[in-house]
């Protein structure tokens, strides 16, 4: 969880009559920078807890003694040791409108899917993945724009909101409206295929190929990758460009500073952002 996150959930819980009595979070190992400045900037109140095994975060709970806990963005598997340990269980914050994109990539398959909107759910979690009763949904809408770094920012004014409806109905007694799987959309890690753009693909396509990139792939890969002016790139920004020429998917039709306009299958795209792969 990233630190400014974390001080806004801490600011709210006590605008709201509760008190944040610890947190426990992971190390990060893609930003050990983000995993100091959370410890660092932690009021001295409030407890930093780091368990190196999944196993050791029901004891590191039960120190806290919660009423509540509140998972946003955990990177592992809760066991159920640990889901009993809040009196009122644990609330999870989870970046869709459930039951669409259960599981660990909502984000990714929000662009893959091209979603018109992106949705955030508070629900109780029980020992299957993103599947417990309902306490707070919202979405917002998503422009040609976006990528997941402005849906980041765009988030907190949302959650914000969902979070205090969530906790009033946990407070009353309510226990949520119970999911179906009638509609359910899974959003699994992305398959390693999917890490090469194909550029016979629409420019639509190949656009939120760019921005579905959150996570690696089931292998590692951190995609979107291509070839271009014969040198292999990891493409992290794109735009829809409109018009179209004749000319064969993966060309390059301009060039302007480091900005490339590549054909696409229907139309070219502007690839504005790349860095050797």
């Amino acid at each position: 969880m990233a630190p400014r996150v974390t001080a806004q959930l801490d600011e709210q819980f006590r605008d709201l009559g509760h008190e944040l009595v610890g947190v426990i979070t992971m190390r990060n190992q893609r930003r050990p920078d983000r995993f100091a400045a959370l410890v660092e900037e932690m009021p001295a109140r409030v407890d930093v807890a780091v368990p190196g095994e999944p196993e050791h975060v029901a004891p590191l709970l039960r120190a806290f003694e919660p009423d509540l806990a509140i998972c946003m963005g955990f990177g592992w598997r809760i066991r159920p040791d640990a889901l009993a340990v809040p009196k009122l269980g644990i609330l999870n914050g989870h970046p869709s409108l459930l039951p669409r994109w259960r599981g660990p990539n909502p984000f990714g398959w929000t662009f893959r899917g091209g979603d018109s909107e992106a949705g955030y759910s508070f629900h109780l979690m029980d020992e299957d993945f993103d599947t417990g009763p309902i306490f707070a949904q919202g979405a917002m809408p998503i422009d040609d724009d976006d990528t997941i770094r402005t849906l980041f920012e765009r988030y907190h004014e949302l959650t914000g909101a969902l979070l205090t409806r969530a906790l009033a109905r946990l407070e009353s007694g309510d226990r949520g409206d119970p999911q179906t799987n009638d509609n359910a959309v899974h959003a699994p890690v992305f398959e390693d295929g999917y890490a090469e753009i194909d550029w016979t693909q629409s420019a639509r396509d190949v656009h939120n190929q760019v921005r579905a990139w959150f996570i690696p792939s089931v292998s590692g890969i951190m995609g979107p990758l291509t070839t271009l002016a014969g040198k292999r790139v990891r493409v992290l920004k794109a735009q829809l460009a409109g018009g179209g020429v004749e000319a064969s998917p993966g060309t390059i039709l301009e060039v302007e500073g480091r900005t490339l306009l590549v054909q696409c299958g229907d139309a070219p795209v502007l690839i504005l952002e790349t860095e050797p792969a």
